[in-house]
C-alpha cells in the first residue's frame, strides 16, 4: 500500500522557494527571449575600456600603477555592474504600468518574489557582463595578480555591489510613473560610478569634492577590488565596501518591498 505524502501548504517555505524560482525563471526566459539584455552590459563597458585606455589613459597619472589598464579594470567591472542594474529598473517599472504586477496579486504567491525574481537576473546579467568585460581587459593587457583568496573575495564584494545596486534599481522602477522617468531617474545608478575613483584618481580634484566622492561606497568598493585584483593592501577600503553596501542592500531592500506591497494592494 503506497503512502501519499500530504500537500504542501501555501504559506510553506517550500512553496515560497517554488514562488521565487518560477519568478526568477520568468525573469530568465525574459533574457533569452531579449538577447539585447546583454548587449547593454558588455558594450558599454567594453567601449569604457576602449575609450579610457587607448585614447585618455595615457594622460592620466595612476600613481604607483605602471599600466592604466590595471587601474581602470576593477572601476570598468562596476561600471557593467552599473548598466545591468539599469535594466532591473526599467523591468520592474514595466511590470507595474504594463499590469503584470496586477495579475501576479490574483494569484496564491509569496509578493515578494516578483521583485527577487529582477533582482536574481540582474546578479545573471552583472555576472555575464563582469566576465566578457574581464576577458576583453586581459585581452588589451590587464593582468591581476590576485591570489586564490584574493579571486574569492572579489567575486563575494561584486556580487554584494551587484545586490546593492539591483535592489537600488528596483526601488527606483517602483518609484518611476513611467518607463521615461524611470530611466531618468536610473542616472542614480551610473552617475556614482563616474563620480568615484572607478576611471581617474581621487587625488588630483579640488579638496571638497575629493573629500565626498573618496569616501563615497563606489569608491570604497573600487579601491577594495583593486587591491584584492593586484594583491595589494586594501586598508579599510574592503571593509567599508562589505558595510556600506550591506547598508544599501538591507535599506534598498526594505523600502522596495514597502513600495510594492503599496503599489498592490
Amino acid at each position: 500500500m503506497t503512502t501519499l505524502s500530504p500537500p504542501l501548504r501555501r504559506g510553506s517555505l517550500a512553496w515560497m522557494v517554488s514562488d521565487y524560482w518560477e519568478m526568477v525563471r520568468r525573469s530568465l526566459v525574459h533574457i533569452r527571449h531579449d538577447p539585447e539584455q546583454l548587449i547593454n552590459v558588455t558594450l558599454q563597458p567594453v567601449l569604457t575600456i576602449i575609450l579610457m585606455n587607448y585614447l585618455l589613459g595615457g594622460a592620466i597619472s595612476t600613481g604607483g600603477h605602471e599600466h592604466y589598464i590595471d587601474y581602470v579594470m576593477p572601476g570598468v567591472l562596476v561600471v557593467a555592474i552599473a548598466f545591468a542594474a539599469v535594466t532591473t529598473a526599467t523591468s520592474v517599472a514595466a511590470d507595474l504600468q504594463d499590469g503584470v504586477v496586477d495579475r501576479f496579486r490574483t494569484l496564491p504567491i509569496a509578493k515578494s518574489a516578483v521583485i527577487a525574481g529582477h533582482v536574481v537576473a540582474d546578479l545573471i546579467r552583472s555576472g555575464f557582463g563582469v566576465v566578457v568585460t574581464t576577458g576583453v581587459g586581459i585581452a588589451v593587457g590587464f593582468r591581476p595578480h590576485a591570489s586564490i583568496g584574493g579571486w574569492v573575495a572579489t567575486a563575494g564584494l561584486l556580487v554584494l555591489v551587484a545586490l546593492g545596486l539591483s535592489w537600488l534599481a528596483a526601488l527606483i522602477g517602483l518609484l518611476g510613473r513611467s518607463l521615461e522617468v524611470t530611466q531618468q531617474l536610473s542616472a542614480l545608478i551610473i552617475l556614482p560610478v563616474f563620480f568615484s575613483s572607478a576611471l581617474v584618481p581621487t587625488d588630483t580634484m579640488p579638496g571638497w569634492l575629493r573629500v565626498v566622492l573618496a569616501n563615497q561606497p563606489v569608491t570604497q568598493a573600487v579601491d577594495a577590488l583593486r587591491a584584492l585584483l593586484l594583491n595589494q593592501p586594501f586598508g579599510n577600503h574592503l571593509w567599508m565596501a562589505l558595510i556600506e553596501f550591506g547598508a544599501i542592500t538591507l535599506a534598498a531592500g526594505a523600502f522596495a518591498g514597502v513600495l510594492f506591497r503599496r503599489s498592490t494592494l
